[in-house]
């Protein structure tokens, strides 16, 4: 399942090869609290570990094994099913991450929490969708954009300036991404040019984009 979502992923950004995600996969909540250095919240299921190794950066991500098992046994890949959205969209943003970390130190590029949060949202937007239209699931589809960008709650523990950080990404995105419903009469190779030159794009660049909502 990891596998089949990060290569759609990749097919649609095109950014050349990346690290299989499997290989950096942590499933213990034990132990990405280690590596985590204890900023790993119980109740946590999906984080991305970063840590610097001399000139390095080390690099895993924890996916909590039961979440895993839930997505394996509910099977989006065949069809989707609104009620398990929300583990596939964790998992989604968990390999969203690691891509965009991988992609950016590849390049040699910094990029910040904001950026990431602003693909994840977009990534599990996009990935959804096509999903959904592969299984010929107009109503999925056609309520998508609601479910994730509209019906959104933030956890109350949030410290104001990640509450902040979480509701700019989600607000950027959903921008984006209803730009990108609208133009869903496009061709595909359309839509796709314009994914791949957002996802390039510095994220002041991105944000003047979203603005200006110019394709």
């Amino acid at each position: 399942m990891l596998a089949q979502l990060q290569r759609q992923l990749n097919e649609i950004y095109r950014v050349g090869s990346v690290y299989d995600v499997r290989d950096f996969l942590i499933t213990d909540p034990e132990t990405a609290r280690r590596y985590g250095q204890a900023s790993i919240r119980p109740d946590t299921e999906e984080a991305l570990l970063l840590a610097p190794d001399n000139d390095e950066l080390a690099v895993s991500l924890y996916l909590d094994a039961e979440l895993l098992a839930r997505l394996e046994a509910s099977d989006p890949l065949t069809r989707l099913r609104h009620g398990a959205l929300d583990d596939l969209w964790k998992v989604v943003e968990g390999i969203s991450h690691f891509n965009y970390v991988a992609w950016k130190a590849s390049q040699d590029r910094e990029v910040s929490l904001l950026e990431l949060e602003l693909q994840a949202e977009i990534d599990k937007f996009v990935s959804t969708a096509r999903l959904a239209t592969d299984q010929g699931d107009a109503g999925l589809a056609r309520n998508l954009h609601r479910w994730l960008f509209e019906d959104v709650r933030f956890r109350a523990h949030l410290k104001p300036a990640e509450h902040d950080r979480y509701r700019s990404a989600n607000d950027y995105a959903a921008r984006y991404c209803r730009g990108l419903s609208a133009a869903v009469g496009e061709p595909d190779n359309v839509l796709l040019a314009e994914l791949r030159r957002f996802y390039r794009l510095p994220m002041t660049e991105k944000i003047s984009h979203i603005h200006s909502r110019a394709w």
